[in-house]
């Protein structure tokens, strides 16, 4: 799997010293069928504010909608953005298992290669679900070719957290690079509350507390979905969602738009070209080796959503 086809090539990512807040967008789709997918509604306001402030964005996407929104991947390439990995299926990596895990490697590789005619730099597990019950992911994603993960929530979470993970960039054993999702702490808890739901939520105050604590040497990024800037959908219930999870799903997405302004930074880099300028440092700390998975996959995922 490591073999990368020769027309696939790594896409060089330009140099930048600053560090503004890093503008990340999870790619996925929560629709129910026969309902339609709505990337370009949702997202299309959001890069009109990227491009008028000359911001490059970093965008994960789930393999197996790659086909599907092929003219739209291939714009936001040649605008200068990054395109990542969220998964193939967007499944929990510890219901994917490592034979799972490493075959949706594989196809979701190729489908972007086969799309944009590079081999993705940069992964970021489904539901932020790398964590101490999957020890095998980092040495899959460098077999892979990926060269940074941002795969890890350095806290507890309902769907999936690593709390022990330290919060700034750290390298694994095997020597991938991972940039953890920013957290900042509230009284017991860490939350991140610079992305999701939570930006979307969380009272305009407590957002300006953690922007004040921002470390550039960290390179906090932020993090949504298109979902989160769809506020002409009408609402809906997925099969295994409570109502209260549902109505957090569609709560206040008229905010997101202008809190998302009041974040960016003119010239901000993409994640991939902050991750390039970490590669050569050897101040990183280094973490792992994870512990055994603690208990079998299973074929339950967690909720199609993520916070």
């Amino acid at each position: 799997m490591s073999d990368q086809p020769e027309t696939y090539r790594k896409r060089p990512a330009r140099q930048r010293s600053d560090t503004g807040l890093i503008i990340t967008i999870d790619v996925e789709d929560h629709t129910i069928p026969p309902a339609k997918p709505r990337f370009d509604r949702a997202i299309g306001p959001l890069l009109e504010v990227l491009d008028r402030r000359q911001v490059k964005a970093t965008f994960f996407v789930v393999g197996e909608l790659v086909a599907r929104w092929d003219r739209q991947l291939g714009e936001l390439v040649a605008a200068g953005h990054e395109v990542g990995l969220h998964g193939f299926t967007h499944r929990h990596l510890r219901v994917l298992g490592p034979g799972g895990f490493a075959d949706e490697l594989r196809m979701g590789v190729d489908a972007l290669g086969e799309c944009l005619g590079v081999s993705p730099a940069g992964f970021r597990a489904p539901y932020y679900s790398l964590t101490e019950d999957t020890p095998w992911a980092p040495d899959l994603l460098v077999e892979a070719g990926f060269s940074y993960s941002s795969s890890v929530m350095p806290a507890s979470n309902p769907i999936a957290g690593y709390p022990g993970a330290p919060a700034q960039p750290f390298r694994w054993r095997c020597g991938l690079l991972e940039l953890p999702s920013p957290v900042f702490g509230m009284g017991r808890l860490s939350l991140p509350v610079l992305g999701g739901a939570y930006l979307r939520l969380m009272p305009m105050f407590i957002i300006r507390t953690a922007l004040r604590r921002r470390s550039a040497d960290r390179g906090d990024w932020t993090y949504a979905h298109p979902y989160d800037f769809d506020t002409s959908e009408q609402f809906f219930r997925q099969p295994d969602q409570s109502w209260i999870e549902a109505r957090l799903l569609f709560a206040r997405r008229k905010k997101m738009l202008g809190r998302f302004q009041r974040l960016i930074t003119t010239g901000t880099p993409t994640l991939g070209e902050f991750a390039n300028g970490l590669h050569s440092s050897n101040q990183l700390p280094v973490f792992g080796q994870l512990s055994a998975v603690r208990n079998p996959p299973t074929d339950r995922n967690p909720p199609g959503w993520t916070l």
